[in-house]
């Protein structure tokens, strides 16, 4: 019996130590803590902001050291100007401390990083930035097309495995977001809609991340297979081409954009090859200003058929992010494929039409 007692005796000892454990344990606070140690050529003072907290507040430094306490904001991005240096992070309820590295760099950790979310917002940016140094010289080393795709594949590739990673981890805080926003170009409908379907519903609310949202819903109704939708610009409608019995071609581009200029070469080649009866080239140009677009088309050579100043009208359908977007509709107006670029683009043509000239 006394054994016993004496085993009890000491679980109750082990829970209340646990107790006095746990009550001891940094907390994530509904405020941050900023401090900082900027060295002798620290401005006079730095610029705190949170966008979605309406927080812009002005911390004065001396001898190079500054303290300030923000309101914690873990679903926003808070920004810290120092001098011309600026920095990203999350005003997580940790203690923070600010750096300076080479008088370039703005370094911001955590006191306790195993419950910080700017430490894992962190880890990411580190890993993606880590990632471009990595493959960027291999890209530019890369010989051929085809050789490119392949580093750019292997990139996109091992970019996924870390967002991925980050959102399985962090999926009620910025650390989401800042996933999302990356994955969003390199999953497919499905995937992204899974992602969204994931996350917490503070998250999903989030500006951006709704916006996202909106994007994949657009691709999915567009998506290969689906038949266009139309559109209207100064009385001109996108099924004044598209849909008319031909395969029809339409580059979504830009005159400032320069891997819009690039393409079109291989455009004006395709062009120049099946246009006729069974084929056609379309130019849509959006996010520009007609002027320019008008001048730019011109000195290009852009000779096919044309939509200027769209704007947002069709990329918003269409759930285009980037530029330029080109997609070849069938004779029907079924999408056939999406996003060509490259040799790809005759490639894809030729399946169908046969050369004319």
């Amino acid at each position: 019996m006394i054994g016993i007692i004496m085993k009890t005796r000491s679980l109750i000892v082990a829970a209340a130590v646990a107790l006095i454990a746990v009550s001891c344990s940094p907390k994530v606070s509904d405020k941050t803590t900023i401090t900082g140690d900027l060295g002798a050529n620290a401005p006079e003072s730095v610029e705190l902001s949170i966008k979605d907290a309406n927080v812009l507040i002005n911390v004065p430094v001396t001898d190079g050291k500054f303290t300030a306490e923000i309101p914690a904001c873990q679903t926003g991005i808070a920004r810290i100007k120092v001098g011309n240096l600026v920095n990203n992070f999350v005003s997580d309820g940790t203690p923070l401390n600010v750096t300076m590295t080479d008088g370039m760099t703005l370094n911001i950790t955590s006191k306790y990083p195993k419950i910080s979310t700017q430490a894992a917002y962190e880890i990411l940016q580190k890993g993606l930035l880590d990632l471009q140094k990595n493959y960027q010289p291999k890209i530019q080393a890369a010989v051929s097309e085809e050789m490119q795709n392949s580093v750019y594949d292997a990139y996109q590739k091992d970019v996924k495995k870390i967002c991925l990673e980050a959102l399985n981890l962090n999926k009620d805080n910025y650390v989401t977001v800042s996933a999302i926003e990356n994955l969003q170009y390199l999953l497919g409908n499905e995937q992204m809609d899974s992602v969204l379907s994931i996350v917490d519903p503070k998250i999903a609310e989030i500006a951006s991340v709704k916006a996202i949202s909106e994007v994949v819903k657009a691709k999915k109704a567009t998506a290969e297979g689906m038949k266009f939708t139309d559109f209207e610009v100064d009385g001109v409608k996108f099924s004044d081409f598209v849909g008319k019995g031909k395969y029809m071609l339409v580059d979504f581009w830009a005159s400032w954009c320069g891997p819009c200029k690039a393409e079109l070469p291989n455009i004006k080649k395709v062009y120049e090859t099946y246009a006729g009866p069974e084929f056609d080239v379309l130019s849509v140009a959006v996010w520009d200003k007609k002027e320019d677009t008008i001048k730019g088309a011109k000195d290009l050579g852009i000779v096919w058929n044309q939509i200027i100043d769209a704007q947002n009208i069709p990329t918003d359908i269409y759930g285009i992010q980037g530029i330029p977007h080109i997609i070849l509709f069938g004779p029907d107006g079924t999408i056939v494929k999406r996003d060509l670029r490259g040799s790809a683009i005759e490639a894809e043509v030729a399946k169908y039409v046969k050369p004319v000239k």
